[in-house]
């Protein structure tokens, strides 16, 4: 059992780097004009020909690959091409990208359901209440979670469940000088990726505050104010009358 979702006080250790990227198909989406798993089967057998005796891409062997007839071929064509999946190799020839790999080698996933997107929020609640109060080494916690996206729909299969994490520094580490061994990018990918872990088609992206989110949104988690922190409006009049007995004492 992974030890963020265990209730336990240890963190994960940080990524040094970002993770490959791992593209995901959902079942029920249309890829290039395509039904997910006929694009997913289609783009596997362009890769496996390519090693073969024909490698080679054009409109021809693509209409093989993805069993299209004429007038569809061009079109996938086309949508490849604008899509940075096919680049050109000559007159009417075509070689892959990256990216067509990507898709040709992608999980093809179903979608989640809403029950279970309901469910994810709150153990994400949970595990965001854990990281606050146990994860002392990292020099963030969670002060919000904002969901938005196709959640925000109304469908009950959801493509992705896509988060939003502000965050703010430990409140040990305002007041007094702390070593925490995290660097400020690998500290936010250490939460990120504890999100993330709950479920492949969890996004988790870290905003500075709520005007940086995609509307609409929802509010998922809010952290108590363990602190009794001041607002802004009272710091700025903590501050006047600091400045202000400053002077008083300067002129005595």
């Amino acid at each position: 059992m992974d030890s963020h979702d265990a209730g336990s006080n240890s963190e994960g250790k940080p990524e040094s780097r970002p993770a490959a990227k791992v593209r995901r198909l959902i079942a029920d989406q249309q890829y290039f004009g395509l039904a997910a798993n006929t694009f997913h089967n289609g783009a596997g057998r362009t890769l496996r020909r390519l090693s073969t005796a024909t490698p080679r891409i054009d409109v021809h062997t693509l209409g093989e690959d993805f069993c299209l007839d004429a007038a569809a071929s061009w079109t996938l064509l086309r949508a490849l091409l604008v899509g940075g999946l096919l680049l050109s190799d000559g007159p009417g020839t075509y070689r892959p990208s990256a990216r067509f790999r990507e898709y040709a080698l992608a999980d093809l996933v179903m979608p989640m359901s809403r029950l279970h997107a309901k469910e994810l929020l709150a153990k994400m609640r949970g595990l965001a209440a854990r990281i606050n109060a146990n994860w002392g080494r990292n020099p963030y916690q969670i002060r919000m979670i904002l969901v938005s996206g196709s959640y925000m729909s109304r469908a009950d299969r959801l493509p992705e469940l896509s988060l939003w994490l502000i965050l703010r520094r430990r409140h040990e580490l305002r007041t007094r000088r702390w070593n925490h061994g995290l660097s400020k990018s690998d500290a936010m990918r250490q939460i990120a990726s504890a999100m993330k872990e709950l479920d492949q088609l969890v996004s988790v992206r870290v905003a500075a505050d709520k005007q940086a989110v995609p509307r609409p949104f929802s509010v998922a988690f809010e952290a108590n104010d363990r602190y009794g922190e001041p607002s802004v409006h009272s710091w700025d009049r903590f501050r006047s009358w600091g400045a202000s007995i400053s002077r008083r004492l300067s002129m005595k």
